[in-house]
Parts: structure tokens; C-alpha cells; sequence
């Protein structure tokens, strides 16, 4: 009778490396966790020394309270509103420029890209000023038509990601279609867009999430009603005496992440496959 096999203890170095996994894990959850319960502390709980880590009753009121200071509903919605206006036309434009990128053989092709890749290492903070300058003479301040321009400017990021993957479609697949008598604008809409799904929800996410967490932008170029919700918190929540209601800032701060969870919960799969295949690595 064959004694069965004892299991091979766990290798040290696998052991390690689940153990550095979950003290990342700890850091990275411990903010989001300290966030969660701050939120549903009293206003002197927040300021009692030294903290208290669990408050000394639940106080759910705070999110009640987080979106009746402000018109909370509206702002997000401004806020969604100005993530759709900026990134669709933003992927649009920025899979055309990847396309021309990637497949046309034209004179000073690889200085035009050798431009965009320099483009995208100025600080976009850097240029504010300026652009500030310039749509005060177009008249644009205060709409939203400046992140719409923005948008189909093109983000030099998403063209580099979209033109990295568009590399690596085989020119077989383009040259029958072209022998079937499509041109280059239905080629790409027909063939490379519908092929291009872990990029293009990489390129959506990065986009819709760098216009949802952008304060600075809207801060200079938007004021009032149709400014974000970001902006709408970080001066809503202040009442008499110039005191800052924290529990209720904290609680709008859950409510407002809750959407980047989701995009990220669903969309994680075709992220981390647009983002490795973007850099030639198989996903």
C-alpha cells in the first residue's frame, strides 16, 4: 500500500512574497478604511486627541447631510457630463491619430510622433496659464466646451497606447480589406476599433477618471452651477465662522469614490489586458 505523499511545505521565497502582498494590501486599504470610519463620526469625535479609531455610535446622518449641503446630485451630474464630453471625443480622435501613426508611411511621421511623445511629458499644470489666456479671447471660460477642444485634441498618452497596439495588427488582415475595396476610414472603424476593446476601455478609463478626479481645471476654467462636484465640496461643506464640517465632507468623498470602484471593478480585466498589450507584452 503506496503511503500518500505529504504536501511539500510552501517555499520560502513564495511565503515572502504573499507576506510583502498583504502588508501592501494593509497599506494601501488602511487609508480607505480610516476614510469609511471617519465619516461616520460626530464633528468632536473628529478632533478628539488622540484619535479614535471606531466612532462611539454609527452616525449614517452624515451622508444624509453630505448631499442636502450641497446640491450634491446636480454637481456629480456636471461632473459625468464634462467626463463624457472630454473622453469621447477623446478616444475618437486619439484612435484616428494612432491609426495614421501606426500604419501610414509618410515623410517626418517619426518626428510628428517623436513631438507627441515630448508633448506628453510637459506637466499639463504647466500650461494653464496660458491656455486660461487663450480661451478668455475665444470666449470660452465657464463652458464646457474647453474640455470638448481638450478632448479632440487628443491626449498624446492614449495616441501612444492606441498606436502601440495598432502595431501589432498583422498587415494581412488591412490588405485584404483594402483589396475588398475598403478604404482607410472604414478599415479602421470596421476592423481596428471593434478590435481594439482592452485598449479602448484602458484609454476610457484613464480618461473618464482624469476628468472625474481633476480639480485644477475646473477650479480656473468653471465657477457656480456648473462647476464639479469636487470643487462644490471642497467649498460646500464650510458653515458659520468658517468651521468645515468634516464628517460630511468625508461621507461626499465615500459617495464620490464609489463610481471609480465600479469602473475599476468591471473594467479591470480589459485594463490590465490593454495596458500589457500596449507595452508588447501578451495579456
Amino acid at each position: 500500500m503506496k503511503m500518500s505523499k505529504s504536501r511539500s511545505p510552501m517555499p520560502i521565497g513564495k511565503t515572502g512574497l504573499y507576506a510583502l502582498l498583504i502588508i501592501l494590501l494593509v497599506i494601501f486599504l488602511a487609508p480607505l478604511l480610516w476614510l469609511i470610519l471617519s465619516s461616520l463620526k460626530t464633528q468632536q469625535e473628529m478632533v478628539t486627541f488622540p484619535p479614535k479609531f471606531l466612532p462611539d455610535v454609527f452616525q449614517f446622518v452624515n451622508y444624509l447631510q453630505a448631499v442636502t449641503k450641497i446640491d450634491y446630485l446636480h454637481f456629480l451630474l456636471n461632473t459625468l457630463e464634462l467626463c463624457l464630453i472630454y473622453t469621447l471625443p477623446g478616444m475618437l480622435a486619439a484612435s484616428i491619430f494612432a491609426y495614421a501613426f501606426a500604419r501610414f508611411q509618410v515623410p517626418g511621421k517619426n518626428f510628428l510622433f517623436g513631438v507627441v511623445l515630448v508633448v506628453l511629458m510637459i506637466p499639463p499644470i504647466s500650461v494653464l496659464l496660458p491656455e486660461y489666456v487663450f480661451f478668455a479671447k475665444l470666449r470660452l471660460v465657464g463652458t464646457y466646451k474647453i474640455w470638448l477642444l481638450w478632448g479632440i485634441g487628443a491626449n498624446p498618452l492614449y495616441i501612444y497606447l492606441l498606436k502601440q497596439f495598432f502595431s501589432y495588427f498583422p498587415r494581412e488582415l488591412e490588405e485584404a480589406a483594402i483589396i475588398d475595396g475598403c478604404g482607410r476610414i472604414r478599415i479602421l472603424f470596421r476592423i481596428f476599433i471593434p478590435l481594439s476593446k482592452p485598449a479602448l476601455v484602458t484609454v476610457f478609463i484613464l480618461s473618464f477618471l482624469w476628468v472625474y478626479g481633476d480639480f485644477m481645471g475646473p477650479v480656473i476654467f468653471l465657477s457656480g452651477d456648473n462647476t464639479t462636484l469636487p470643487v462644490a465640496m471642497a467649498n460646500g461643506y464650510v458653515i458659520r465662522n468658517g468651521i468645515l464640517l468634516v464628517p460630511a465632507l468625508l461621507s461626499g468623498i465615500v459617495l464620490y469614490i464609489i463610481p471609480v470602484i465600479l469602473i475599476f471593478a468591471f473594467g479591470q480585466k480589459y485594463y490590465i489586458r490593454g495596458l500589457l498589450s500596449s507595452s508588447g507584452m501578451k495579456g
